[in-house]
């Protein structure tokens, strides 16, 4: 599996790519500068190549954060930054 956001700065919502997934859930998740879970969701996505839309991110404080998306023992890691 092979995942990234379309952008590394996000206000609200992000959009994520998956590529070469199997079909089982992703896990997705954004860890503050602290490495404590802010926030997550888990995504069912079909084998291939898919993007789906993360909303509701309004609520976070502005900042640095990882995002982490995990599928079996799989884990991508990457830096985000949230703006006004």
């Amino acid at each position: 599996m092979f995942a990234k956001p379309q952008r590394v700065i996000f206000i609200d919502d992000m959009v994520i790519e998956i590529h070469e997934a199997q079909k089982s859930p992703i896990m997705v998740a954004l860890r503050n500068e602290d490495g404590k879970i802010c926030c997550k969701t888990e995504k069912k996505i079909r084998s291939g190549n898919e993007s789906f839309k993360w909303e509701g991110l309004n609520d976070l404080p502005y900042g640095i954060y990882t995002l982490e998306c995990c599928q079996g023992d799989e884990v991508i890691q990457t830096r985000m930054v949230k703006r006004i």
